[in-house]
């Protein structure tokens, strides 16, 4: 969409109408939105665990490719390694996490404590029925669809990532 400066519009260019627009039909605006929505959901859920969705998420990814390295979680997370790493010390100070060998804290390899297990022991029933909760609200196949979409959806992003246009190129 290209924005242009219109009768009734501010100082700088904009108008309200268009800045509406890009609220409802970018879809990178609708994914964070639905992001925190279902990240909300998922934190009460697991709230009377002592555990937020992020954090069940990367016990998760942890559990599920022992011995993981910091990078290895990074990569399938999507995320950095600084941000992953403040997390995954919170994790170890709760003693849910050990993370031993390797060379700097990148290359550490990480695994679930006795704690870390039990506390997925705990969990997994808790997140079995928000998803569950969900594929009521929305039916399973309708949630499926979602799921689907949402992947096709981060593919494209990432495949169109690399011939993104230069910032001047955008801005003509």
């Amino acid at each position: 969409m290209r924005y242009r400066a219109v009768k009734g519009a501010d100082v700088s260019g904009f108008d309200r109408e268009s800045l509406k627009a890009v609220a409802a039909e970018c879809p990178g605006f609708q994914a964070r939105a639905t992001a925190r929505a279902v990240t909300r959901f998922y934190n009460a859920c697991f709230k009377p665990l002592g555990l937020t969705a992020e954090q069940f998420s990367l016990l998760v990814g942890i559990g599920a490719s022992e011995p993981a390295t910091l990078v290895d979680l990074a990569v399938s997370a999507g995320v950095d390694t600084t941000t992953l790493s403040r997390n995954v010390r919170n994790l170890e100070e709760r003693g849910l996490v050990c993370a031993e060998g390797g060379r700097g804290r990148a290359g550490k390899r990480l695994s679930l404590t006795s704690s870390g297990r039990r506390l997925m022991v705990d969990a997994f029933p808790v997140w079995t029925w928000a998803k569950g909760e969900l594929s009521r609200r929305l039916g399973e196949k309708r949630l499926r669809s979602v799921r689907q979409a949402m992947a096709e959806l981060a593919k494209a992003a990432e495949d169109s990532s690399s011939v993104a246009p230069e910032p001047s190129a955008r801005s003509r």
